[in-house]
């Protein structure tokens, strides 16, 4: 797991920025550090070290004025998980020097993929995935990124097709931004890289601002919340033809189509979870733990993991955020968990002062917004792990997405019943959803009607107001010249679905995963901790999206066939849970108690302000701090304020 950034261009100075792109990124990989710089027309490259480059590198020193003549440069941070040794110093050559990259990840199944090329005359000098990465696309070209069982984000540049090729996994776990005016392409993990460098705009994308504010959107197009960056879509690669100096984007996957049969049983099903976890719990030369929040998905993965583990279950790390709000006391469920695996149980409960002090730092390193004090959870989850000295975290992400976790999957659901086996089903089923997880009727009712019939485009809004999980500006709130000229983005999550696969398919690649990996990405590596997530597993995906909607969705149920598959191996405590939380915090009572700063954050002389309507904002800010914490998407205020604040640094 590692940082990543390079930059291609012929215009004066356009490497130079090179090494300040790196260090932007330190926290990714604070165990090493390296360079590539190439003349591609010429076939020329060189390698060069850093300040932090690893002992045994023998490499000459970055020049602070780069060298004339080259054209392409490549960086890399490096947060050493398999091989620990000097042999995994990046970038990294093959193919004698005609290959290089710098890359940011894990293919899983590496050691499977090695086998198989050594038999096809390849040598290997490393036991790191990288270099059999490099072997994979020297055999196949772009093909071997089918075969891979990972995620990815990298960039690789081939000196003699004069090609610099930058790619991404099926789903997006692992990020990469790029800038492109035609002239300078520059890339980077994180957007904070991209900002390293002068020619990259630093400036606030205002239509996606505002489409954040009030429709709730978060990453769901390659635009991202800086205006001229863009996030390289899941399953896509960007390849830069240095020749001719054109930049060509292209998705390499694609989800199977609809097979329209049970792909696994459910004992298949629970083989491939445990397959997946094995893979990213025992690959892996540093100590690795396991997230837990108490819930089904990440006390499947603490139980698989014990399993797995076998005697040294007892060593396992997990980890744990505790609240004891009404609502939100998750402490009985993650108890039984740990009771049941013999994992180890560290935990915290953090407080609104806690909170207020480390928000700046996490808006920081979230680089963009985001809508609710959710992640502060997940911050405190990858501290912990930190100073428990454990490099690696297995979490639940994806679950939801994929095996119809949200309880607003119940409307395709519902939808696709009454479409399919007609409208008395859809009401039978929604009476058991209602009995399954204590929810009114007339909710599931509304979520029919809502996908199921064409109901009129205001009554559509005002649903998605009033069913919103994290609260949207309301759109009397915003200056109305400024609204009106940055109505171009619209947020496309919870659109009418026909179908469950329909409305996965838009989960996975567009209006919930994409976000919640950015989070966990940013989160995880600000602490350098890598994040796996073995519910993103290709072939368990794949063969989620080919079942049916009643194998997901069973008895009112959701996640149906992940319950059955944990039958015997989570306590029964959770895998029978009809409630739903994750890392949630206490958000309305945090943002209460911390109100006057909230105050000062959002109100006169803000940034955020001078997009607001000001009578608006003063009735908002009239009430006492209870009334203001109740206001809906005020913590979206406060995260645009503070990222406002990161965009105006010099």
């Amino acid at each position: 797991m590692c940082g990543i950034a390079g930059v291609a261009g012929r215009i004066p100075g356009a490497l130079a920025p090179l090494s300040a792109m790196n260090a932007a990124q330190r926290h990714r990989g604070p165990d090493d550090e390296g360079y590539l710089l190439a003349a591609s027309a010429s076939g020329r490259s060189q390698a060069f070290s850093g300040p932090d480059t690893a002992a045994g590198v023998e490499l000459p020193r970055l020049p602070e004025a780069i060298p004339p003549g080259f054209d392409v440069g490549l960086a890399h941070r490096r947060l050493a998980i398999l091989d620990l040794s000097a042999a995994g110093h990046g970038p990294m050559a093959g193919d004698g020097g005609a290959l290089w990259v710098t890359y940011n990840g894990e293919i899983y199944n590496f050691v499977e993929l090695r086998a198989e090329l050594e038999a096809k005359g390849h040598r290997f000098r490393t036991g790191t995935d990288t270099e059999v990465l490099l072997a994979a696309w020297r055999e196949w070209g772009e093909q071997c990124l089918a075969r891979f069982n990972g995620m990815w984000g990298f960039a690789l540049y081939d000196a003699q097709t004069r090609r610099l090729i930058c790619a991404r996994d099926r789903f997006g776990v692992k990020p990469l931004h790029y800038f492109w005016d035609g002239a300078l392409f520059a890339f980077a993990s994180e957007i904070k890289g991209l900002l390293a460098h002068p020619l990259v705009p630093r400036r606030p994308h205002e239509p996606t601002l505002r489409a954040f504010l009030v429709d709730g959107a978060v990453d769901e197009t390659s635009q991202t919340f800086f205006d001229g960056v863009r996030s390289l879509p899941a399953g896509h690669c960007a390849t830069l033809d240095l020749d001719a100096f054109r930049l060509s984007v292209r998705a390499w996957y694609a989800p199977p189509p609809d097979a329209g049969a049970d792909a696994l049983s459910t004992a298949d099903f629970a083989a491939l979870c445990e397959d997946a976890v094995r893979l990213r719990l025992l690959r892996s030369d540093v100590e690795v733990g396991t997230c837990l929040s108490g819930g089904l998905d990440s006390s499947s993965i603490v139980c698989l993991a014990a399993r797995l583990r076998g005697a040294d279950a007892a060593a396992h790390h997990s980890f744990s955020v505790l609240y004891t709000d009404l609502g939100l006391a998750e402490t009985p469920h993650v108890d039984a968990v740990v009771a049941a695996s013999g994992v180890l149980s560290a935990r915290a409960t953090p407080t609104s002062a806690e909170l207020a002090a480390d928000l700046p730092d996490l808006a920081r390193a979230q680089d963009e917004p985001f809508p609710s004090t959710g992640l502060y959870s997940q911050w405190r989850v990858m501290r912990m792990a930190r100073d428990a000295g454990v490099r690696v975290l297995l979490d639940g992400q994806g679950a939801d997405e994929v095996l119809a976790g949200y309880h607003y999957h119940y409307g395709p659901f519902l939808a696709e019943i009454a479409r399919r086996e007609g409208p008395g089903w859809a009401l039978a089923e929604a009476w058991r959803a209602h009995r399954a997880t204590s929810r009114p009727l007339t909710f599931f009712l509304g979520l029919l009607a809502y996908h199921a019939l064409p109901l009129p485009a205001g009554l559509r809004r005002r649903a998605l107001a009033l069913g919103a999980t994290h609260g949207r500006v309301p759109e009397n709130l915003l200056d109305p010249e400024w609204s009106a000229h940055n109505a171009s983005v619209a947020g496309t999550r919870h659109g009418r679905c026909s179908s469950l696969r329909e409305e996965r398919l838009g989960n996975v690649f567009r209006t919930s995963l994409p976000a919640l990996l950015r989070y966990e990405d940013r989160s995880s590596m600000a602490f350098s901790i890598e994040a796996r997530t073995p519910f993103l597993d290709y072939r368990l995906v794949e063969a989620a999206l080919s079942m049916p909607a009643r194998q997901l969705i069973q008895g009112g149920r959701t996640k149906a066939v992940l319950r059955d598959a944990m039958a015997g191996v989570i306590p029964e405590v959770v895998r029978g849970r009809r409630d739903k939380l994750g890392f949630a915090t206490p958000e309305q009572r945090f943002l209460a108690e911390i109100g006057p700063l909230v105050r000062k954050w959002i109100g006169p002389g803000s940034r955020v302000e001078t997009r607001l309507n000001h009578a608006a904002l003063g009735q908002w800010l009239a009430g006492d701090d209870a009334e203001l914490a109740a206001r809906p998407g005020l913590f979206r205020l406060v995260s645009a304020e503070l990222w406002l604040r990161r965009v105006a640094e010099a």
